[in-house]
């Protein structure tokens, strides 16, 4: 083999060999796992309550102009980044039952959170009542689970 293919060759290994690496998720330790997803769930738990008092302020005519709306989208957007982070990290082995009960109530905060918005947006005040005490159940799942990591 002639020198430029050899090193044709060897960048191409180097790019390869970088590229799958970049592709791996992160494996923290367990704690560092554990405290990842408080820290997920802690965040849940404020945006779902935020919601829930976006929607019962907005029931009430307390927030002006698009506030509500403004706010409902943020919440969902936050949510969105804090599942991202937890779901992008490898999760230690003897995690899987937790790991699997963590990602399922942020997946159904974040169809909530998805329903709430599109309710707010479009002026559905007959739903807010239901949407709220769904966001109040599921509040409590988010603390029920979170005790579970402690």
């Amino acid at each position: 083999m002639n020198p430029s293919r050899a090193c044709v060759a060897l960048g191409a290994t180097v790019l390869l060999a970088t590229g799958l690496t970049a592709c791996v998720p992160s494996q923290p330790s367990r704690a560092d796992w554990r405290a990842s997803a408080r820290q997920a769930l802690d965040d849940t738990t404020s945006e779902v309550e935020s919601v829930a008092l976006v929607l019962d302020l907005e029931s009430r005519d307390r927030l002006p102009g698009r506030s509500a709306r403004v706010a409902a989208v943020e919440s969902e957007e936050s949510l969105a980044s804090a599942e991202q982070t937890f779901t992008s990290q490898q999760p230690p082995p003897g995690t899987g039952r937790q790991d699997a009960e963590v990602q399922d109530v942020l997946g159904r905060a974040t169809d909530l959170l998805r329903e709430a918005r599109v309710a707010v947006t479009a002026g559905d005040e007959a739903s807010y009542d239901a949407l709220r005490a769904r966001l109040g159940e599921l509040s409590d799942d988010l603390d029920r689970v979170g005790e579970d990591l402690r």
